[in-house]
Order: structure tokens, then sequence, then C-alpha cells
């Protein structure tokens, strides 16, 4: 039996027992685990506070190879992010990136990369007042980078004109697109603007602590979600029903009434 130390996000939390709670946890140095911490829920918990769903924190656990579920041994706050707790529309967002590796991550599979992306996206989101979607759509572009399957966005597949003054149409099965007067067309185009396209290419590049402050017209910005998305589930085991996305919806509905 080995006892790791590593920096972790908690991911996502459920009850065991009458006192418990099983975490999973993205850890920066051994990839997603299944955490148990006994005795950690109650008032007089002494992880009251810390192993609360987002949070990022340094554990000390047991790891056993034999075993799915390791044991908590310590756990200590680094940030807590108090903004994303307090704000139904922060919670709401951060829930988003947490379900895509809780779902699309393998167990023990190290990937210090994504670890880092998800911590900016949690910062990010709870610094920003304004533009909060743009942060997750930063989030998606690097996610598929991180998992190989980046889009190409610089060039029309067959012309390989680069301006975007035209309608073009997004290929699900391979990340490409083409205008729309080079006639490729298959069952996986998807219609985009230019402009979408254009935001895209910025979005691919930009600072995600700067995105927020950027208003994106909404009709691009439901494409450039409807498109990212579509990707995403299209190569990503684990991606087809998330959760946090139909709640996401939902929130959004009511408030509409």
């Amino acid at each position: 039996m080995a006892i790791d130390k590593t920096p972790a996000i908690i991911l996502y939390s459920r009850k065991q027992g009458e006192t418990s709670k099983i975490l999973t946890m993205l850890t920066e140095h051994f990839g997603k685990q299944e955490i148990m911490a006994k005795g950690s829920r109650g008032v007089k918990s002494k992880y009251l506070g810390v192993l609360e769903p987002y949070n990022y924190i340094s554990i000390v656990y047991y790891r056993k190879e034999t075993r799915d579920i390791q044991y908590l041994s310590q756990a200590d706050g680094i940030e807590r992010f108090p903004s994303l707790h307090q704000e139904l529309g922060k919670l709401t967002l951060a829930a988003i990136p947490c379900e895509i590796i809780y779902r699309s991550e393998r167990t023990g599979h190290k990937n210090p990369q994504l670890f880092h992306l998800l911590l900016e996206t949690l910062r990010a989101l709870e610094e920003a007042t304004s533009g909060l979607k743009n942060i997750l759509r930063v989030f998606y572009l690097h996610f598929l980078k991180i998992s190989g399957f980046e889009p190409e966005l610089s060039k029309c597949l067959v012309c390989e004109n680069t301006s975007l003054d035209k309608s073009y149409f997004f290929e699900l099965d391979n990340g490409i697109y083409s205008c729309n007067d080079c006639g490729i067309l298959t069952e996986y185009s998807l219609k985009i603007s230019g402009k979408t396209l254009e935001y895209l290419r910025w979005l691919s590049q930009a600072d995600i602590y700067k995105v927020s402050s950027v208003k994106i017209p909404v009709s691009i910005g439901t494409e450039m979600d409807t498109i990212l998305l579509a990707y995403m589930r299209y190569h990503v085991e684990g991606l087809v029903k998330l959760k946090s996305i139909e709640y996401l919806e939902q929130l959004l509905n009511k408030l509409k009434k």
C-alpha cells in the first residue's frame, strides 16, 4: 500500500453511510481518483468546508492498486472559490467542466495538463463578473486539444481560403470546415457562419482570464455552443448526456418565463 500526496480538485461528492463521503477527485499527480473520506460529514468533522465540490485542496491518501476506492488520510484547503458556491449561475457553470472530466477521464490516468486547465477555468469563473460562457468555450476548445481532437479552424479544407466572408459547413467527424461553395456536405455537416468561425479562432488563442470582458452576440454564442458540444459528444466517450448542461438549459428556460 502506498501513501500518496497530491493537489486535487473535487469533481463530485456522494454520501456514504451515516457519516462519510466518497469523493471523485482530479489529482495533479495521479489522475482521477475515487476516495473515501470517513467521518467527513457533520459539524464536528475536521474536514468541515474543505471537501466541497470544486474546491482546490491538498490531500494525503492510502492507495492500493487492487481496489477501486482509496482512503483519505488528510485534506487541507488551498482555494475554495466562494462565489462558485454562493452564486447559482457560477455554480451551474462550474459543474459543466467538472462533469465533462468526471465522465471522460479514466481512473488513474495522469493528466496534469487537464488538471491545470480545470484549475484555471474555475479561477476564471470565480473572478469574472460577466461573459462566463466565454470561459467555458475556452475550456471546451482546450479540452479538445488535450484529448487529441483539436478542430482545424485556420482554413477551408478544399480551397484553403482563410477569409471568413462566406457560409460554411463544419464536419463533426474530422473537425474541419469547408466553404459552402466548395460543395463538401456529409451527414456529419453542420452549418456555421463566418463570424462564428472568427470567434472560435479567437477563443482558441485567447487568455482565459480576459475572454469574459468580450460580449459575443447571443446567436453566435448559441451556434458555437451547439457545434462545440456536438463535436465533443461525437469524439469523447461518455459525454452524450451531461446532466449539468441539461440543468443549465432548464434554468435558462425558467428565467425566460
